[in-house]
């Protein structure tokens, strides 16, 4: 892949795009934000149609490798909500603290004080704009949700969510120790994989 040193990161979130940097250290992460890249509105009914949406748009700017990302919270109970509207559940400019009351207060009124649930990432490398083949890449973390929120660490629903077999939230992790077992970072692992299998044909 042509100029494999950088990759330009479809999202304005600082702790994705400092998870991006601590697991693929061989290259240079950069935001879309920092090349006056505008993200589109959301129209897709996947994470997969969002994320390569994103991968896209942010291509056709900056001509460089782009890597789309589209993730969410599932948590079955409230009928596989957030989902797709997972950083915007609350309401469309929610802060992630909002967001977590909101989950917190639908969980409530269905009397439940935790959930079976799961984070998912879907990840999407283009070339160009309209690359026939890009690299694509899912990671599932399987775990629950808790009405109580511990730790001050990630982002997003990380002091709600408690991965299986854990006494932890992600909130209570170190960003090492989370990227070992995040839905992002076992993404990013099989996207690692995929991007040396690509690089050694």
């Amino acid at each position: 892949m042509a100029d494999q040193s950088t990759i330009v990161v479809a999202t304005n979130n600082p702790g994705k795009l400092k998870e991006f940097a601590l697991l693929l250290p061989n290259y240079k992460i950069i935001s879309q934000s920092s090349l006056g890249i505008t993200p589109e509105e959301e129209l897709g009914e996947t994470f997969f149609e969002n994320s390569l949406q994103k991968a896209r748009v942010a291509n056709a700017t900056s001509g460089k490798l782009s890597l789309g990302d589209d993730s969410g919270l599932i948590v079955p109970a409230l009928n596989n909500l957030p989902g797709l509207r997972s950083a915007r559940y609350a309401h469309e400019c929610a802060t992630d603290e909002e967001n977590r009351l909101f989950l917190k207060q639908e969980l409530e009124k269905l009397e439940l004080n935790h959930a079976k649930a799961y984070f998912v990432c879907v990840l999407v490398l283009v070339k160009t704009s309209a690359d026939p083949f890009p690299l694509i890449a899912t990671g599932l973390l399987e775990g629950s949700v808790k009405t109580t929120m511990t730790g001050t660490n990630g982002f997003g629903y990380d002091p709600m969510f408690y991965p299986k077999g854990s006494d932890l939230s992600l909130g209570e992790m170190g960003a090492d120790e989370k990227a070992l077992l995040s839905h992002r970072g076992k993404a990013i692992q099989i996207l690692k994989r995929k991007i040396e299998g690509f690089a050694s044909e």
